[in-house]
C-alpha cells in the first residue's frame, strides 16, 4: 500500500530541485505540478453539486478520493509517493482525513528574491509573451500581477501556505531554499526527522531533473531544470530598488517569526495587502 506525502509552498523556492533529491531515494518517488489536486477538487465539486449529494456518505466520498490517487499513481512501483501542487496547502483538513498521518513540505523563499527569479527566467526567454507572469508592459506592473492577492502567481501560494499553517501547522515543514542550497545534507537530514523516515544518503553533486514539456508549455525554458550540483548561486537583483524595498517592508516571510497559528494571521495580512495595492 502506497503512503502518500505533499509538495507545495511558494514558487521559484526549490520545489523542483527538493524532487530531484527526494527521487534519488529507490522507496521514494516525486515529481511536479500534479493534477491530482485539480481532479479531487472537481470531484468534490461534481459529487456536491450533483442531486445525488444526500445519498452519497462521507466514508464513499472517501474511497473516491483515495481512488483518484490510487490510479494516478497505479503505475508507479515505488512505496512512498511525493505529491506536488501549489494548491494542497488550502486543503490540509482534507488530506489530514485521508491521509492521517501525511505531512507537506513547503520549500519557502524571501518574497523579493521570488519576484526576482521570476524576472530573471522571464528575460532568459524574450520571444515569447504568454508566460506564468502573465507578460506586463513593465517589470512595475509584473511584480504587481504576482502579488496581486485575487490569484497571483506569487500571492495566491503565499496565501494559501498561509491559510494552511495556520489551520494545520504540525503538517507542514519550511525548507529555506538558501538553507538547501547551502548546507543540503543537513537540510535533508531535518526532513526525514520530520517524515519520520530513515535517512538515505543523497548524492547532491550529481542531480538530474528537467520537464521540458512542460516548460514549453509556459512558455518559459529552463523553469523546471535542475543543475547537477546543488550549491547557492542567487542570480543578480534586477529588480528597480523601489519594489525591492516595498516587498521587503512588508515582511511577509511569516514562517520565520514563529507565528501562532491564531485566526486573525490572514485578516492582518491582508490588511498589508490593501496598504500597498
Amino acid at each position: 500500500m502506497k503512503q502518500y506525502y505533499f509538495i507545495s509552498g511558494l514558487p521559484r523556492s526549490g520545489s523542483t530541485l527538493l524532487s530531484a533529491i527526494l527521487k534519488q531515494n529507490p522507496e521514494f518517488y516525486a515529481g511536479i505540478a500534479s493534477p491530482v489536486n485539480a481532479l479531487i477538487g472537481t470531484s468534490i465539486d461534481v459529487i456536491t453539486g450533483s442531486e445525488s449529494n444526500s445519498s452519497v456518505n462521507e466514508e464513499q466520498r472517501k474511497s473516491l478520493m483515495h481512488g483518484i490517487f490510487d490510479g494516478y499513481y497505479q503505475h508507479i512501483q515505488k512505496p512512498v509517493i511525493f505529491d506536488s501542487c501549489r494548491g494542497w496547502t488550502k486543503k490540509t483538513s482534507l488530506l489530514k482525513a485521508l491521509f492521517p498521518s501525511t505531512k507537506i513540505l513547503c520549500p519557502v523563499r524571501d518574497i523579493v528574491s521570488i519576484l526576482n527569479s521570476f524576472e530573471v527566467i522571464s528575460s532568459k526567454n524574450p520571444f515569447h509573451t504568454k508566460t506564468l507572469t502573465e507578460h506586463k508592459d513593465n517589470v512595475f506592473s509584473r511584480c504587481d500581477g504576482m502579488m496581486n492577492k485575487n490569484g497571483g502567481i506569487v500571492a495566491g501560494p503565499w496565501i494559501t501556505l498561509h491559510e494552511g499553517y495556520a489551520l494545520n501547522p504540525e503538517m507542514i515543514y519550511f525548507i529555506e531554499y538558501e538553507n538547501l542550497c547551502k548546507d543540503p545534507e543537513k537540510t535533508m537530514r531535518g526532513v526525514y526527522e520530520f517524515l519520520e523516515k530513515p535517512y538515505y544518503s543523497h548524492d547532491f553533486e550529481n542531480l538530474e531533473y528537467s520537464n521540458e514539456a512542460f516548460d514549453r508549455s509556459c512558455n518559459l525554458k529552463d523553469l523546471h531544470t535542475v543543475k547537477k550540483k546543488v550549491e547557492y548561486k542567487p542570480p543578480r537583483n534586477v529588480l528597480p530598488p523601489e519594489i525591492v524595498k516595498k516587498y521587503q517592508e512588508m515582511n511577509m516571510e511569516f514562517w520565520r517569526k514563529n507565528y501562532k497559528s491564531d485566526a486573525d494571521i490572514i485578516e492582518k495580512l491582508d490588511k498589508k495587502f490593501i496598504q500597498y495595492q
